[in-house]
């Protein structure tokens, strides 16, 4: 097993050759725009799925760069760049739907978030799953299909899950 020294090595290692080999090209211009117009989106998204500002910043390095390489190995180029960023954003959380993965907690009958900020807090409060998926549908507009796609899992259970966090979101709100 390697240690997460190693690990960080490796990944910052395979990032540096990424980004490499796009350098110089037409696809580094369009990469450093795409880059500027959706930096902020995706400074929210991942400062909503991690605990500390630096592993958001981590998240959303590694998210654009995945998607940078998913593109520059798509030659058709079909995907829009929205759409590759929300599926290396989401592929970054598969493991929390995996069978291994720590079963969902069950729904609280009424937690008591603070009032100033209830919806924000009940956000936070929700689990990992539960707020990546209520997050890329309600904010992002993606269809319970496709963040099955992304994630594999079945649309149906997606959506049973965006159903569940609304219903902790109402709770939570409600409650405050």
């Amino acid at each position: 097993s390697r240690g997460p020294d190693q690990q960080e090595e490796r990944m910052a290692t395979r990032t540096q050759v990424q980004i490499e080999l796009m350098s110089g090209c037409i696809h580094e211009q369009m990469c450093q725009s795409v880059y500027e117009q959706r930096q902020q989106r995706m400074q929210t998204l991942c400062g909503w799925m991690s605990p500390s500002a630096e592993a958001a910043r981590q998240l959303w390095v590694r998210t654009f760069v995945d998607a940078w390489t998913a593109g520059a190995r798509d030659t058709a180029a079909t995907v829009r760049w929205d759409e590759r960023l929300a599926a290396a954003f989401a592929g970054h959380f598969r493991e929390l739907f995996q069978p291994q993965a720590p079963p969902l907690p069950p729904l609280p009958a009424a937690p008591a978030p603070a009032p100033a900020s209830s919806l924000r807090s009940a956000v936070h409060a929700l689990p990992a799953p539960l707020r990546l998926l209520y997050l890329l549908h309600e904010l992002e507009g993606y269809s319970p299909a496709r963040l099955g796609a992304w994630l594999d899992l079945e649309p149906s259970y997606c959506a049973r899950l965006i159903h569940e966090a609304r219903q902790q979101l109402r709770r939570s709100v409600l409650a405050a």
